[in-house]
């Protein structure tokens, strides 16, 4: 098999990959941990131990390598919108909770908002011109799906499954 870059995960802020990477790390941990719990072979638990150990050190890194990047937060170019940047809006009902994600001492807590925040009516809209909406419509129509089709996928390649439709070429 050919050498290709398909495992890259990456949208090129490296802020984001790395908040990215730790929250995979961490799921991965929790999968190992569950996966030990429903096995008793000794042998797989200590394989699984390991494996679930160097997910929580690579955790680590990445939180690490995350801290090391001054200014790290929020992510990306561009500074959000200074007037929402810091509002909890408590969008909850029934048993209010309060804590450091919506204390006052962070964020300018709205108990009751209103649906629309920025003066709007609530409802979605778009507004394109004709040109943009020329461009939607094309690109619906590119990316439109087949539900008829039903391609060989990669996971059936891998499991051994050949294409035997018709349509195979």
């Amino acid at each position: 098999m050919p050498w290709t870059a398909a495992y890259i995960d990456t949208i090129g802020e490296p802020t984001a990959d790395l908040r990215s990477n730790v929250a995979a790390e961490a799921r991965a941990k929790i999968v190992y941990e569950r996966l030990i719990n429903v096995t008793d072979d000794p042998g797989v638990k200590d394989a699984l131990a390991f494996l679930m150990t160097r997910e929580a050190a690579h955790q680590l890194s990445f939180e690490k390598a995350l801290q090391s990047i001054r200014n790290n937060y929020p992510p990306g170019k561009l500074p959000p919108i200074s007037e929402y940047a810091n509002t909890y809006y408590n969008m909850s009902e029934g048993g209010e909770v309060r804590g450091s994600w919506n204390s006052d001492k962070h964020f300018d807590y709205v108990k009751d908002p209103q649906p629309a925040v920025d003066g709007g009516d609530g409802s979605a809209s778009v507004g394109l011109t004709p040109e943009q909406e020329a461009l939607c419509k094309a690109m619906l129509k590119r990316t439109q799906s087949d539900p008829q089709g039903d391609p060989l996928t990669g996971a059936e390649l891998g499991a051994g499954k050949q294409n035997t439709s018709s349509s195979a070429k």
